[in-house]
């Protein structure tokens, strides 16, 4: 009975301005928080008659990956009772506003409309019969918002609700935080790398959630101090890093091309792109331009994977009129096998990509042909190809691609090519460094790390490749050749030695590979 008088005083000497304080360690509630403060300002002003316009009414907008909004309903709740606006915590929810459209109902009271799929106007009605009665609507699908904005629906809801508080899913570096804060209250360390947790913080917070109390379970079990990759389902993870549906912002593209190892060329073309839709959209234009590129460079320098990566944030950006069209297409699609029907079948594809994409790998077998001869269907094709870069140019990405010396000759077949391009973008190889920096990249993927010693064994094997470079020199695939007989290498030595430590490759993995595959 002590306990709960002392409990009783603590909740009466608990203030507004503590109320608010403990929202500082929450997270995803910056701009609730903000708002909420304000809103405080204005019921304080209105109640000392300092301020006549308006109501105390609001529209909660809730994320649709964010957790439930009862918490943030209680907190406008106890604020409006410190503030002597209601006269209790009580909370009554309106489900159905059809029985209660001619209800007057208790004054000093909050009402909560929970669900928006019943919202109608007899909510207004409602409103201005009941003055004195605090209403809170939960909007908590943005989607089906917008459909009502086209009945005005929204703009009624603005006229009878003052007040826009958003509860909206935290950001990338708040989940970070959160997930090292619960570690940290489970007393357990964190033993993972950095992209490992931000692909474990690319879930809902609801999500999150169920992960870490996962994690926490097998930490236990294990009987350990810390939480490590062993605590996650590996692929889960990779999945993650790797998913577009994971990023919740749309800009799934742009980040995978920031996170690309060198291409700074190609980076910046991508942002002159970008930069040239958002003024012109602000201009009043439509945003779209003659986007057609031709990418030259040795094999393995990323042309694929770039063109891939453009097609995301086009779509993203809305630079062309689809969400996502990205035709990937050869020599064989598009060459007909005689006269007439290669423009037939170089238009049909042509069509399957306008509003988004079209890539041609390796392009200069148009006029080469796959066995190395000249080849006149494909004059044919390029003639059928420029024109329709033509006509589509505001609504078709055409992208080439091939080895530099091939691709030249392929732009001087035929002098519309130039004309029609808009980006011609090169393709360096890459550096020592830059290679080393994607043998790392591709061992996480594995999530694989390296023993003392082995980095100076792969930068000296890179240097000696990039010193005695051939002619199309391999650049990525060179990496991967090598990352995929390097597991072959320590897979043999577990098996024949035996080890429990799987996700470790040591010096003489690596020595063994290169001995055997080094240029001389």
């Amino acid at each position: 009975m002590e306990n709960l008088k002392k409990q009783s005083i603590i909740m009466e000497e608990e203030t507004t301005e503590d109320i608010l304080k403990s929202l500082d360690k929450c997270y995803g509630v910056t701009y609730f928080r903000n708002k909420l403060k304000e809103y405080v300002e204005y019921i304080r002003l209105k109640k000392e008659n300092k301020i006549n316009i308006g109501n105390n009414n609001i529209i909660l907008f809730c994320d649709n990956n964010s957790k439930e909004y009862e918490k943030e309903v209680e907190i406008i709740s106890k604020i409006l009772v410190k503030e002597n606006i209601i006269e209790d915590d009580r909370i009554t929810i309106i489900t159905d506003l059809y029985t209660l459209r001619n209800a007057e109902l208790e004054k000093n009271k909050l009402y909560i409309i929970d669900d928006e799929n019943k919202i109608d106007r007899k909510l207004e009605s409602i409103i201005k019969k009941n003055p004195d009665s605090i209403f809170v609507v939960i909007i908590k699908d943005s989607e089906l918002m917008s459909k009502r904005n086209k009945d005005n629906l929204l703009e009624m809801l603005q006229r009878n609700f003052y007040w826009e508080l958003k509860i909206i899913e935290p950001t990338q570096e708040e989940k970070i935080q959160y997930i090292k804060n619960i570690a940290k209250q489970n007393g357990l360390k964190i033993n993972l790398e950095d992209w490992m947790i931000e692909a474990i913080a690319k879930d809902s917070m609801i999500e999150l959630d169920k992960t870490l109390i996962k994690a926490c379970i097998k930490a236990n079990k294990q009987k350990l101090k810390e939480i490590n990759i062993d605590c996650f389902d590996c692929n889960d993870i990779l999945f993650k890093w790797d998913n577009p549906k994971s990023d919740k912002k749309s800009q799934y593209g742009l980040r995978q091309l920031n996170s690309l190892i060198g291409l700074n060329d190609v980076k910046e073309q991508i942002k002159k792109i970008l930069s040239y839709v958002e003024v012109d959209l602000e201009r009043g234009g439509h945003g779209r331009t003659m986007l057609h590129m031709c990418m030259s460079g040795n094999p393995g320098t990323g042309k694929s994977t770039v063109a891939r990566i453009i097609g995301d944030i086009l779509a993203e950006n809305e630079v062309l009129s689809t969400e996502r069209i990205f035709v990937e297409v050869g020599r064989e699609d598009l060459i007909g096998e005689y006269v007439g029907h290669t423009a037939a079948k170089t238009k049909n594809v042509i069509q399957q990509a306008i509003g988004g994409v079209l890539f041609i790998d390796d392009a200069y077998l148009l006029i080469q042909g796959s066995d190395g001869r000249r080849n006149d269907y494909g004059y044919e094709c390029i003639a059928t190809l420029i024109k329709e870069m033509e006509d589509y140019r505001d609504d078709l990405c055409v992208i080439l691609a091939g080895y530099p010396e091939e691709m030249e000759r392929l732009i001087n077949a035929n002098s519309g090519f130039k004309s029609r391009i808009q980006f011609f973008i090169d393709f360096p190889d890459y550096t020592v460094e830059e290679l080393y920096e994607i043998f790392l990249k591709q061992l996480k993927v594995d999530i694989l790390k390296l023993e003392k010693g082995c980095k100076e064994i792969v930068i000296e094997y890179f240097k000696n490749e990039v010193k005695l470079k051939k002619e199309n020199f391999g650049n990525g695939y060179l990496v991967r050749n090598l990352v995929e007989k390097i597991k072959f290498e320590q897979a043999m030595r577990i098996k024949e030695k035996g080890s429990d430590n799987l996700r470790t490759i040591i010096p003489q993995d690596i020595k063994n590979v290169v001995d055997k595959i080094k240029t001389v």
